[in-house]
């Protein structure tokens, strides 16, 4: 039983981003350090923590946007699954690179920044929620129903946070636990990938 456990393990973790076929274990294993060390310095160092928010934050919308636009560009067929991708994709990286840019020549202030990533955010997680109950768009429910969650819940505290509520603690709170939790995740699916016979 356990070891039906460990294969079905194994074989998830292979097949959860098909674009990482073949990656090495112990590279999963390095990832999943640096989250879980990233996740415990945004624990401890709060103040700092609140600085470099944003910028991690647009970072990450460019990162999941590149992503997406690379993945479409693999895929051959034109699709609505495809289209959606794109779509998706585009919106993220504009939003994220939009405040990378004008956070660099001082041209957004925090406010300003805070409602352009609560809206990428909010829009990228909602289009990754739209395809988990959308039925034409199937292929396309491979997203991670977990990042689609994180990205809503991070646009509207963002939204809210402009809005004045004061949602700002809740924010790092949430974020510091997504990264700890993805580390953990990432360490634990690196020993699943080593112990695959496939390996």
């Amino acid at each position: 039983m356990t070891k039906k456990i460990k294969s079905k393990v194994a074989s998830t973790a292979k097949s959860a981003a098909p674009w990482r076929k073949g990656i090495p274990w112990w590279l999963v294993l390095i990832e999943g350090i640096v989250l879980a060390g990233v996740g415990l310095y945004m624990f401890f160092a709060k103040p700092t923590t609140l600085a470099i928010l944003g910028w991690v934050l647009a970072l990450v919308l460019v990162a999941a946007g590149a992503m997406s636009l690379y993945l479409v560009s693999q895929v051959a067929e034109k699709s609505a699954a495809r289209k959606f991708t794109l779509i998706q994709g585009a919106v993220a990286a504009a939003a994220g690179g939009l405040v990378v840019v004008l956070r660099l020549f001082n041209a957004l202030s925090a406010e300003t920044a805070a409602i352009v990533l609560g809206l990428g955010c909010l829009a990228y997680g909602g289009m990754g929620l739209y395809t988990l109950i959308d039925p034409h768009l199937v292929p396309l429910r491979r997203v991670s129903i977990i990042g689609a969650i994180f990205f809503t819940v991070i646009g509207v505290l963002l939204l809210l946070q402009a809005a004045g509520v004061g949602t700002i603690v809740t924010i790092v709170l949430f974020i510091t636990l997504a990264v700890l939790i993805a580390g953990i995740a990432l360490i634990i699916w690196s020993f699943a990938l080593k112990n695959s016979p496939a390996a």
